[in-house]
């Protein structure tokens, strides 16, 4: 059904396949935009609760030090209390949700393509592009960048996530890249519009 309607897409727009990759995975990726952004919001949520009740976990440490069960205990309790769940299985099956929709699409794609598609600076889709791959470890690390956290550690895990991006994208076929890369841009106006949401709450709050 995916490579149907690549196909369709491919002839739709003058035979570019590049244009049908883009235009898919634009496509599949607003369609999940509500399921996406409802578990974005749920675990900033998470998040915010965590950084409040920070000074309680201390405390809790503190205190049980030497009983880590009844440490673990309290610091459910308390999590409990607030509706904050540090590991939350909703978030979790959401995202195992999507992964077999990408995987599809994913597969279709890469056996699409071709040596003779050509997309924009692209000469060749089925080949690795180095400037593809760093316009996708752009927008990487400007999402990570603009996505509010509250880690002491926000700076590196950035870094690390633009670094492990770039070591799985700059092999891949160019084709695949666009998948990324479109998928990505969704992702980084996702990112924003929660930001814009976050500062809103925060200031109101």
């Amino acid at each position: 059904m995916i490579l149907a309607l690549l196909a369709s897409l491919s002839h739709a727009f003058g035979g570019s396949l590049g244009c049908a990759i883009v235009i898919l995975s634009l496509g599949i990726r607003i369609a999940l935009l509500p399921l996406t952004t409802r578990l974005a919001r749920r675990a900033l949520r998470n998040q915010e609760v965590m950084r409040t009740l920070q000074p309680e976990v201390e405390q809790l440490k503190k205190r049980f030090e030497k009983k880590p069960e009844r440490l673990f205990e309290e610091m459910r309790k308390l999590y409990r209390e607030h509706d904050c769940r540090p590991f939350d299985i909703p978030t979790l099956v959401g995202i195992f949700i999507q992964l077999p929709i990408f995987g599809v699409l994913y597969s279709s794609i890469r056996s699409s393509l071709s040596s003779k598609s050509a997309f924009l600076w692209i000469r060749n889709l089925a080949s690795p592009d180095i400037w593809l791959t760093l316009v996708i470890v752009f927008v990487t690390g400007l999402s990570a960048y603009l996505m509010p956290s509250n880690s002491e550690h926000r700076n590196t895990l950035i870094v690390i996530q633009m670094v492990v991006t770039f070591l799985i994208v700059w092999k891949l076929a160019a084709g695949l890249g666009l998948y990324w890369a479109s998928s990505s841009l969704v992702g980084l106006f996702q990112t924003v519009w929660l930001r814009c949401r976050y500062a809103a709450t925060s200031r109101t709050a």
